[in-house]
C-alpha cells in the first residue's frame, strides 16, 4: 500500500491550494451545477457479455444466455445464479449505490477503436480519456493527477499529468532509478556512483536552468511552450510523488483487488484525483462460459474497491470516499447475442456500463436494449425509453459522465449532447 510522509502531505496541500488549480476548477465547472467529484475507472478489457449480469435477457430465442435468473437488489434487476456468488454478494451490499446503463453504442467492432470511443467519447486518436480530462479540469497540480494502473488509457494532450504503472512499471522507475536496468543486463553490472545531496541538487538545478533557457529561446509560444512547461511542471510533481508514495516492487498486475487498494490509497492521500484500474481476459470467442469466472474475479475486485471507499473518510467532515467519488465500470464493447460455432461470442457494438457512488442516484437502470440486443431510443435527460428519443452513443455517455463529476463537457466534448440522466 502507499505510504505518505509529512513532506509529501505538505507538497500535496500546497499543490491543491495553488491559484492555477482553483482557476481551472472554476473554468471547468462553468455551465454545470454538479459538485466536483473524483473518478475511478474500472475497465473490463476485451468486451464483456452484458447479458451475463447487467442486461438480463433470459427466455428469448434471439439471445443465448448463461445460466441464471433475474434477481432484484433494492429494485435493481441483475442476472445472477450460484455460479456467480461474488456478483450476488456485491449487489447485496452495494446495489443502492449503482446506476446501470444499457444500450450504449460504440459504432465499431475493433478493440482499440471501441476502447478509445468509450473512454474518450470520440473516434480521435489524439483526444484524452475521461480520467485524464477530469484530472486536468479539477486537479492538475496534484503529484499524480491521473494515476493509470491498467493498460487501456488515453492521455492525449494531458500526458504530463498522467502517471502510469504500465507493463514497464514507469512509476517504479521514477521512485527508484535502479529499476530502469533489468537484472542481468549489461547495465546491471555497471558500477554506478551514488549521488550525495549536494550533487543531486546541482544536477537538478542544471536541468531546471536548461529547461528555462529552452523555454525562453524556443518555447515562448505554441507547442514547444506547452511541452517545455509540461516538463518543468512534471519535475515538481515527480518530487511530490516520490516523497509521498512507496510502490515497493509494484508493476502491472491484472489483480483488480490489488489495484483497488492502490487506487483508494492514492485518492485518500491526495496524490491523485482520477485513477484507472483494469482486468483483461474478456474476449471469449472460443468459450463464452469463461464469462462466469471473469465476472467472479471482476466483482471481487469491485467489492474490495467499494468496501474500502465506504470505510475511508471523504473530503468533507462526516462523509466517506464513496460520497464524493464516482466509480465508472465499463467495457469497450459487448458480445453477440448468439453463440458462434465454438460456443463463444464475437464482438458486438452495443455495451453496458455502471456508475457507483458519487452521490448520484442508485438502484436504477437507464437506457435499454431490445430482443435483438440493440440499443433502444431514450430521452437523454431522463434515461427512459422514448419514441422521441435517440440511442445512447459513446459521445453522449462520456459527456454525461463529465457532467456528473462536475466538469463542463462543452469545454472538452463540444459536439456531444450529454446523457444528463447520469447526473440525477
Amino acid at each position: 500500500m502507499l505510504k505518505i510522509t509529512r513532506r509529501g502531505m505538505l507538497l500535496g496541500a500546497a499543490a491543491t491550494a495553488s491559484a492555477g488549480l482553483l482557476a481551472s476548477r472554476r473554468h471547468a465547472r462553468a455551465g454545470t451545477d454538479q459538485p466536483a467529484r473524483r473518478l475511478i475507472i474500472a475497465m473490463a478489457s476485451g468486451g464483456w457479455d452484458t447479458t451475463a449480469v447487467l442486461d438480463p435477457k433470459p427466455g428469448l430465442g434471439t439471445i443465448d444466455v448463461l445460466p441464471g435468473d433475474i434477481q432484484s437488489f433494492d429494485g435493481l434487476p441483475v442476472y445472477v445464479d450460484g455460479t456467480r456468488p461474488t456478483v450476488t454478494s456485491f449487489f447485496e451490499a452495494h446495489a443502492s449505490l449503482c446506476t446501470i446503463v444499457n444500450g450504449v453504442g460504440v459504432q465499431s467492432l475493433n478493440h482499440p477503436d471501441c476502447a478509445k470511443r468509450m473512454l474518450t467519447g470520440t473516434p480521435s486518436d489524439t483526444n484524452a480519456d475521461m480520467g485524464a480530462i477530469v484530472a486536468h479540469a479539477l486537479a492538475q497540480s496534484l503529484a499524480a493527477p491521473y494515476l493509470v494502473l491498467g493498460q487501456s488509457s488515453f492521455s492525449g494532450p494531458y500526458a504530463s499529468i498522467s502517471a502510469r504503472a504500465g507493463t514497464a512499471n514507469q512509476l517504479g522507475t521514477l521512485l527508484s532509478a535502479d529499476r530502469a536496468f533489468p537484472v542481468g543486463s549489461p547495465a546491471d553490472f555497471t558500477p554506478r556512483l551514488p549521488l550525495d545531496a549536494t550533487e543531486d541538487e546541482l544536477i537538478r538545478a542544471h536541468v531546471e536552468a536548461r529547461a528555462q533557457r529552452q523555454l525562453q529561446s524556443r518555447g515562448q509560444v505554441g507547442h514547444n511552450q506547452g511541452r517545455l512547461q509540461d516538463f518543468i511542471d512534471s519535475l515538481a510533481r515527480g518530487d511530490a510523488l516520490a516523497a509521498s508514495a512507496d510502490f515497493g516492487d509494484f508493476g502491472y498486475t491484472g489483480d483488480l483487488q490489488f489495484q483497488a487498494g492502490l487506487a483508494v490509497d492514492a485518492l485518500e492521500q491526495g496524490l491523485s484525483h482520477s485513477v484507472q484500474i483494469e482486468m483483461g481476459g474478456w474476449d471469449t470467442h472460443d468459450n463464452n462460459l469463461l464469462q462466469l469466472s471473469q465476472n467472479e474475479a471482476f466483482y471481487a475486485g469491485l467489492r474490495t474497491l467499494v468496501d474500502l471507499m465506504v470505510e475511508r473518510p471523504g473530503m468533507t467532515p462526516g462523509s466517506s470516499m464513496i460520497d464524493d467519488t464516482v466509480v465508472l465500470v465499463v467495457s469497450e464493447m459487448g458480445r453477440t447475442p448468439k453463440l458462434n460455432e465454438r460456443s463463444g461470442k464475437d464482438h458486438w457494438p452495443v455495451t453496458s456500463a455502471m456508475l457507483i457512488g458519487g452521490g448520484l442516484g442508485g438502484a436504477r437502470v437507464l437506457g435499454g436494449t431490445d430482443e435483438l440486443q440493440q440499443g433502444v431510443d431514450v430521452d437523454l435527460a431522463t434515461g427512459q425509453p422514448s419514441d422521441d428519443g435517440v440511442q445512447i452513443q459513446y459521445g453522449n455517455f462520456a459527456a454525461g459522465l463529465l457532467e456528473a463529476v462536475g466538469v463542463d463537457s462543452t469545454v472538452y466534448l463540444p459536439e456531444a449532447e450529454p446523457f444528463r440522466a447520469l447526473c440525477s
